[in-house]
């Protein structure tokens, strides 16, 4: 590796990671013409160097920063990915060498990037990261994939590969019953690309860019739902979208304004909502008003006064 392209490694992945830290989401395609490079050499940078190590996600077919988390411009992070960029190059020195000097720079990588991950939970994408591009050439070339899940083979149309809170899934339509369906890509055993293709449904395409988390239930039609958020916390709402689907209806000369977003099950909002009590409430709809008032009562009635 020439020293002129360990700098344009360098500064390509820095910029990517500030912008990503700005709050934008990036996609490859776009990438690549403005660093003139291929498309598969931004999907490896992503794959192998910044998801990895940074609190990275996939929105729809772009990438983005985790909801919540914020590094620090600092030289630990410019040196996490100088490691990785030499553990590269070392590898392109020959087995010898390579074997040599792995020891040491995983040990320098993983003392680097500790930092940034106490208080995350990522899945070992040294586990998966293999399955990505297969996935990904099946999504862009509508081409079936097959794979061992839960003890039985599955034939399936692949739409998306998205992060829910660390965590890597597979959106799909199977082919044996033509309901879409949410695989854990971690527990996928045999994955392999098919020869056959297909014909994407665009209408569905659009509703799984609509996720929020795991929870997200493609095979149920999306219901809206409108929160109260007081002001104490209007900047962050704003800042870090609830879902791709919310939108302000109504702000008040207080600062509290209502959000109206789409769900599909209960359990997608539920989580923020309690995170955010009591700078948030429910107006609509009623059923959702209950489930949370239920449930605080429960947790409410546990808990003991030491």
């Amino acid at each position: 590796m020439q020293q002129h392209d360990y700098d344009k490694i360098l500064y390509r992945l820095m910029s990517i990671l500030g912008r990503l830290n700005d709050g934008e989401i990036l996609y490859k395609d776009d990438l690549a013409k403005e660093f003139n490079v291929s498309t598969q050499t931004i999907q490896r940078d992503f794959n192998e160097r910044l998801v990895t190590r940074f609190p990275i996600h996939r929105i729809g077919n772009g990438w983005k920063m985790m909801e919540g988390h914020h590094l620090e411009k600092s030289r630990a992070v410019e040196d996490i990915l100088v490691l990785d960029i030499l553990k590269t190059f070392s590898n392109g020195l020959g087995p010898s060498f390579a074997k040599r000097s792995e020891g040491l720079l995983s040990k320098l990588c993983e003392s680097h990037s500790s930092v940034f991950y106490t208080r995350l939970s990522f899945e070992d994408m040294s586990v998966i990261s293999g399955l990505f591009d297969t996935l990904e050439k099946a999504i862009e070339e509508s081409r079936l994939v097959q794979f061992f899940h839960k003890n039985q083979y599955r034939l399936v149309k692949p739409y998306r590969v998205v992060s829910f809170d660390g965590y890597w899934y597979l959106l799909c339509e199977e082919v044996i019953d033509g309901r879409v369906k949410t695989f854990h890509i971690a527990r996928m055993k045999d994955l392999c690309l098919h020869e056959d293709h297909f014909e994407k449904d665009t209408t569905l395409a659009k509703r799984l860019d609509k996720a929020i988390n795991a929870w997200f239930n493609p095979n149920v039609e999306p219901y809206e739902v409108i929160l109260e958020i007081s002001a104490e916390i209007k900047r962050y709402m704003l800042d870090h979208p609830i879902a791709p689907t919310q939108k302000i209806v109504q702000e008040l000369a207080d600062g509290t304004f209502y959000l109206s977003l789409e769900i599909t099950n209960e359990k997608e909002i539920l989580s923020t909502i309690f995170k955010w009590i009591p700078h948030i409430r429910v107006i609509a709809p009623k059923a959702l008003q209950e489930s949370v008032l239920l449930q605080t009562k429960a947790f409410l009635e546990k808990q003991v006064l030491l």
